[in-house]
């Protein structure tokens, strides 16, 4: 017997055996590791032993006392995402205008709130901009993420807090929205700090 020799097999040509390989033979001869056989394909597939990991898109205690006002066109995308990572809110509200939503924020006096708004719903950039400022001056303790498809990328930052306190470039995805939420009740805070 050499130390190459097959011990599944009783010829020298083997073809398409599922024993062992070389390495793993020549490994438990020198005493490293033992000689495994493959478990059959059924069982590698089988996953029902697995365990599943879930996680919080955003961090429940940001957003658990808030309720989260979204402000978009006819076709909703935001309020698919923002319902599908901000379970944890008090209430997520799809409105149809953005009249509607401040005068909802307005009338929570004591309750905080949150607002996700496409931008491109509320006519020319200029309009966006005064009608942001203005709310801003009403109520300026609620964070304020703003969607644009004429964005040229995300921005987090505070660049725009005369407006906003995130941004994102719409389309976008959950883990985007997610950040601008996280990012906009962060800036807000520092804002309120630094003030």
């Amino acid at each position: 017997m050499t130390l190459f020799h097959d011990t599944y097999s009783p010829r020298p040509y083997r073809k398409g055996t599922t024993g062992p390989g070389v390495m793993s033979r020549l490994l438990a001869r020198l005493g490293y590791a033992k000689a495994h056989t493959p478990t059959p394909r059924a069982a590698v597939r089988d996953r029902s032993h697995g365990f599943a990991v879930s996680f919080d898109y955003v961090a429940p205690h940001l957003i658990e006392n808030r309720r989260i006002y979204v402000v978009e066109g006819k076709t909703r995308p935001l309020f698919s995402l923002v319902s599908k990572i901000a379970a944890p809110a008090l209430s997520i509200v799809s409105v149809g205008d953005f009249a509607s939503a401040e005068r909802a924020i307005s009338g929570f006096e004591y309750e905080k709130a949150l607002l996700v708004l496409d931008i491109d719903t509320l006519g020319t950039t200029s309009d966006a901009v005064e009608a942001l400022i203005a709310f801003r001056r009403r109520s300026p303790d609620t964070p304020v993420v703003i969607g644009s498809g004429s964005f040229a990328r995300h921005d987090f930052s505070m660049a725009r807090g005369v407006i906003a306190d995130a941004s994102v470039r719409l389309p976008c995805d959950c883990v985007s929205v997610a950040l601008a939420i996280e990012s906009a009740v962060g800036n807000s805070t520092m804002r309120f700090r630094a003030a």
